[in-house]
């Protein structure tokens, strides 16, 4: 039985080899597919590109050694394959061994999704399924800067990432902006909050707090801020606060659980400890939070 990824890969294959002329002859081609299953291409029939794609989706189940050989002739197929390196990337055991991969990655990303390409689908990143695994890249190799102390070039990469992607399906921007707090670069701080009003969870309430906090100090505004914060997580405030950092990031999280907490405190402990003054201001509200 074939996985529902398996069925989507196979879709976006089919599509891009119908070359529509318009979305109607698209949206008349998804419809003749209603109720079928989705046709698996012709093995004979895969380009290069494609088989080395199967390759490195292979590599990830298979033992350490024949994953890299998968790998390896897939970069024989497809010498371009962003896929490939992203593979390598993770399996490195330290940032600084990863770092190169992420670069080839993005270098090929670049020449491969610019000129043209960027005129036509900027700000459509992502929506597009060729560009996922360049932005992934991206995405990863971004916070491997912040570990490296090159904040600045990490801010840089997830800005280029919104501008590709005003989206943002990745959340880029929950990061983004609590690290131009801590480069108290408040004007792109407010630029982005006014892109992206609507949000909420956690990232959200905390970091507006957090920016509060910054410009007005214990005003009756960030008080505020920062109740609305904890009512929307009550488990962050005694993270952030605790001595001991957090560290592991879950897989996934639900709205105002724990996990969720985890997730913000791993990006932002850090942040609102070495804030003067922050942690002293949040420890009034500690009761509020249980």
């Amino acid at each position: 039985m074939k996985k529902n990824n398996d069925d989507l890969k196979d879709l976006y294959r089919l599509i891009e080899k119908q070359k529509f002329k318009n979305e109607n002859d698209l949206k008349k081609f998804l419809d003749s597919l209603i109720g079928k299953p989705i046709p698996e291409p012709n093995e004979e029939n895969l380009t290069q590109i494609e088989k080395a794609q199967d390759l490195v989706e292979e590599a990830y189940s298979l033992p350490i050694r024949e994953a890299f050989k998968n790998v390896e002739i897939a970069l024989k197929f497809d010498p371009d394959s962003i896929e490939a390196y992203e593979f390598f990337a993770k399996k490195q055991i330290s940032v600084d061994s990863a770092i190169p991969y992420y670069e080839k990655a993005i270098k090929i990303g670049r020449r491969i999704f610019g000129g043209k390409y960027l005129e036509n689908h900027r700000g459509h990143f992502w929506g597009l399924h060729e560009t996922r695994p360049f932005m992934r890249c991206m995405f990863a190799y971004a916070d491997m800067l912040y570990l490296k102390g090159q904040k600045k070039d990490c801010i840089s990469i997830l800005e280029e990432m919104i501008e590709l992607n005003p989206n943002d399906n990745q959340g880029v921007r929950d990061q983004l902006m609590l690290y131009l707090l801590e480069q108290n670069e408040f004007s792109k701080f407010e630029k982005y909050s006014k892109l992206y009003p609507d949000d909420g969870g956690a990232y959200t309430h905390f970091n507006r707090a957090l920016y509060s906090f910054k410009n007005e100090g214990e005003s009756e505004n960030s008080s505020e801020l920062l109740k609305t914060a904890i009512e929307e997580n009550k488990f962050i405030l005694p993270m952030i606060i605790s001595s001991k950092l957090q560290t592991e990031l879950p897989e996934m999280y639900g709205i105002g659980d724990k996990r969720e907490a985890k997730y913000y405190v791993v990006y932002a402990q850090r942040i609102w400890q070495q804030t003067p003054g922050a942690v002293k201001w949040m420890m009034k509200f500690r009761f509020e939070s249980k």
